[in-house]
């Protein structure tokens, strides 16, 4: 059990000692056994043969210990997490032997733990920003699809009472319709009572105008009566005595016919006065033909009306039912759709914690400052967008940096913003593409106008640095900010680095 736990240095030195020791024992045995000159040169061999053999060892122990040590020290950085080996810590024997070969391929374990650790960082970084944001989304859509499905049980509510009043209005509106058409019937036989009553008051008039003749002869009859009595009357007076009896006759008679004169004249008068009556109310009787005519088209018309009306309130209760058919549909399916919202955020609340506590699993490496690009890194990151602008288009360069993680724009945690020069709305973002048409009321944490002064950097200067403050999108730690800006057309292109 205590030789199991030696270390290999310990082994080493024990097993090459016992071997050197065994060949000292040997070379003395043999020289003790041997006599004359042969004893000097056993004793001369043993003793080389030892200092051969300890050079040996030497040699093998140097060239094994101190590589397996340094492989050993790389070895043990790694696994604390320590990804920041420089150079020398990675020579451990040359290129061509085991050990140099096995300290090559600690470097390169080493760069691709880095470049995996590296990307889990920016790339959980950039999923925890994105979850936190479309958590935040989910939330302000939950709100809003909770109050639109409000508005919408209100708007069914209201679509409900207005079925009942249109199932109304089409009920009263048939019930209308009834009386109308009842109404104008009894205008059509009120107009044809009128129009007999037109004719009767014809026959009175004509009645009434032979009457007059009538009269106009008894009248005429009464005057020559009256002549023929005053004659009687004449002669009986010529007759003396004996024409007495007969002059009475005579007075009396002309009496009667100055009465029936009388008479004839009074009813001629109230006669041609009842004509004149009879004329009047023939014309009104006429005025109120043609009132009643008229009356009995603007029935017949309304009557055509209020059938309109009551087959479009009935089309219109229909329509009206099939809307509120659809407005119970669309508030389930708001309803459904509140429903897939909050389950969304739950989704993106737990990506959140996954990529925070992701990130929090490879926190324990140190990536050293190679981790975050540098200003020297931004600035040339810039400088490339904008040769690309030149070669391929701006456009291009709009696209290539829109493509997010696979565009060729992406260097850990740099990437490119192209920012419209006179608009200053942001046309291409690398890392969050919500930014896309926002800018002018963009502000920092203490309301700084960061974007409009890269623009302004960028426009008057041609290039320039721009600081501000920025909270990071997982830690919500506020951090500066410092954004290398450079005029490329008509936009500005940008990439930022955190101040360490």
């Amino acid at each position: 059990m205590y030789f199991a736990n030696l270390t290999l240095n310990v082994r080493l030195l024990f097993g090459f000692g016992s071997m050197l020791i065994l060949l000292g024992i040997n070379t003395w045995l043999a020289a003790s056994n041997t006599a004359g000159a042969a004893r000097s040169w056993i004793v001369i061999g043993g003793i080389a043969s030892i200092g051969v053999g300890a050079i040996i060892a030497w040699w093998l122990m140097r060239g094994l210990i101190h590589p397996l040590q340094k492989a050993l020290a790389a070895a043990h950085k790694i696994t604390g997490g320590d990804l920041t080996s420089n150079g020398a810590d990675e020579q451990g024997g040359k290129a061509s032997d085991e050990f140099g070969q096995l300290m090559l391929a600690f470097k390169t374990l080493r760069q691709h733990i880095f470049k995996v650790v590296s990307d889990v960082r920016t790339g959980t970084t950039t999923v925890a920003g994105t979850s936190s944001q479309i958590s935040r989304d989910n939330s302000a859509l939950s709100e809003r699809t909770r109050m639109q499905a409000s508005s919408l049980e209100a708007t069914a509510a209201s679509m409900e009472q207005l079925t009942v009043t249109v199932k109304q209005n089409a009920v009263s509106a048939e019930q209308a319709n009834k009386l109308v058409v009842l109404a104008s019937d009894q205008a059509v036989k009120g107009g044809e009572v009128v129009n007999q009553v037109v004719l009767t008051m014809g026959s009175i008039k004509d009645s009434s105008r032979k009457i007059v003749d009538i009269i106009s002869v008894i009248d005429s009859i009464a005057f020559q009566t009256n002549i023929l009595a005053l004659n009687a009357a004449v002669e009986a007076a010529r007759a003396g005595d004996q024409g007495r009896g007969f002059a009475v006759v005579a007075a009396e008679v002309r009496t009667l016919a100055k009465r029936s004169a009388t008479a004839a004249k009074e009813i001629k008068s109230l006669i041609v006065h009842s004509v004149e009556k009879v004329d009047s109310g023939s014309k009104l009787v006429d005025d109120a033909g043609k009132t009643m005519d008229e009356i009995v088209s603007s029935v017949k018309r309304v009557a055509g009306i209020m059938r309109k009306i009551s087959e479009e309130s009935r089309e219109q209760s229909t329509g009206i039912q099939t809307v509120n058919a659809a407005i119970t549909q669309i508030d389930d399916m708001i309803k459904k759709n509140e429903a897939l919202v909050r389950e969304a955020g739950r989704t993106s609340t737990a990506l959140n914690e996954y990529a925070v506590s992701l990130l929090k699993s490879v926190s324990g490496f140190n990536l050293g400052t190679s981790e975050y690009g540098n200003e020297d890194e931004a600035i040339a990151l810039v400088k490339r967008g904008v040769e690309f602008a030149k070669t391929h288009g701006q456009k291009a360069l709009l696209d290539e940096i829109n493509k997010l993680g696979k565009s060729q724009f992406i260097d850990r945690d740099l990437y490119l913003m192209a920012i419209g020069a006179n608009d200053v709305t942001y046309r291409a973002h690398g890392n969050n593409p919500r930014n896309l048409g926002l800018g002018p009321a963009s502000v920092d944490v203490d309301g700084k106008r960061f974007v409009h002064e890269m623009c302004t950097v960028a426009k008057t200067a041609g290039s320039g640095w721009v600081e501000y403050k920025w909270a990071h999108p997982v830690t919500n730690e506020i951090n500066v900010k410092s954004t290398y800006v450079e005029k490329c057309g008509e936009y500005v292109v940008a990439c930022g680095v955190y101040k360490q």
